[in-house]
């Protein structure tokens, strides 16, 4: 196969990964050598998938690059028809532009696929899935599923649960934005800045229109005729398609920081019903894929340090909005790690579910 190394294997095939008896699926990754695609490995491998076996896919120049997956070796290979055949699953972590042109190839070979990228999000026919929100939309089986938007994510997890119970009416949401969501290249670019300011040498900014250490800016998206940048157009349209809520009304300002790769947001929420802090405490407190850090038990507010890493998005600073309408509005600190549930994790759940419908 093309783009593969001497010496690794270029898919992995075995069922250890799964109990005996039970049936596994071929996965292919395709966009393996980013910084989502190697979240997705490992999840697959941490999570116990039941995987048959296992196809890395990237662009010419990151042909051959290795990674260990359950004791084996594999070596990402060039993307193409031949290679993608028989496979069970997709899960797409490249650019909108690379879904568009391989979905219809993936429609044609019968493979169902998650994609990462913003490609398909605002398709009607096409499923935007949080699992713990909206799962049951995949409970029709779709041939094609879109990962919605890592601050989208991290954002509904919070107020998805207190909609149900009390019915938002006005969102309110200020994101703190890692640079990880551009990829490694924006990781990379932090650490080089840090490296040059530690050295006494000049910070430059190459990927991010100015240098992002130590500084803070609108999120880097492009410009929308109304004023707002696409990151932000992405968190209204897609949390009121999750919601099922066509009429929220949405305020987002997207915001970009010097973290590494977890997601901040400062919600502010309005609803139809009354509710108290207390009331959201405990409806977070047993929402699926959220932790509550509560300070009046002495514990810090959230922060990205704090769940880089981790699969729960996590909630802190839940306490009255004393500027919306009284006894209906909170104010809430959201923190989640943008690689993981943001989307990787997003996505390796969204095939779970399909796998377990």
């Amino acid at each position: 196969m093309s783009g593969v190394n001497a010496g690794a294997s270029p898919a992995f095939s075995t069922t250890k990964n799964s109990k005996a008896g039970t049936k596994t699926f071929c996965v292919s990754v395709i966009g393996a050598t980013g910084a989502v695609g190697r979240e997705v490995i490992q999840l697959l491998e941490k999570r116990n998938f039941p995987i048959s076996q296992l196809r890395l896919f990237c662009s010419e120049r990151s042909a051959g690059e290795k990674f260990q997956f359950c004791g084996q070796t594999l070596a990402a290979q060039t993307i193409d028809r031949e290679a993608l055949a028989g496979s069970d699953y997709a899960i797409l972590c490249a650019d909108a532009a690379t879904a568009r042109a391989l979905a219809p190839m993936l429609v044609e070979l019968n493979i169902i696929a998650v994609d990462n990228s913003s490609a398909f999000r605002t398709d009607p026919a096409i499923p935007l899935v949080v699992p713990e929100i909206n799962g049951e939309m995949l409970k029709g089986k779709p041939i094609l599923v879109a990962n919605p938007n890592c601050t989208t994510i991290i954002s509904l997890m919070v107020a998805a649960p207190l909609h149900r119970v009390a019915q938002l009416e006005r969102m309110t949401a200020c994101s703190y934005q890692a640079v990880s969501g551009a990829g490694l290249a924006g990781m990379h670019e932090l650490e080089s800045q840090t490296r040059a300011w530690a050295a006494g040498e000049k910070v430059a900014g190459q990927l991010f229109p100015r240098p992002i250490l130590f500084n803070v800016f609108p999120h880097n998206s492009p410009r929308q005729p109304d004023g707002s940048n696409e990151e932000e157009h992405k968190l209204v349209r897609e949390s009121r398609r999750i919601l099922g809520h066509d009429h929220l009304r949405i305020s987002a300002t997207c915001v970009r920081v010097p973290t590494l790769r977890a997601h901040a947001v400062a919600l502010h929420l309005e609803f139809a019903n009354a509710i108290s802090p207390v009331q959201a405490l405990d409806i977070l407190a047993h929402a699926p894929g959220v932790r509550v850090v509560d300070e009046s038990n002495g514990d810090q507010p959230a922060d990205p340090q704090m769940v880089s890493g981790l699969d729960e998005v996590l909630v802190s600073r839940i306490r009255v909005d004393h500027g919306g309408a009284p006894g209906k509005s909170l104010a809430l600190w959201v923190v989640g790690d943008q690689l993981l549930k943001g989307a990787a994790l997003n996505a390796v759940q969204i095939v779970e579910q399909l796998i377990a419908d």
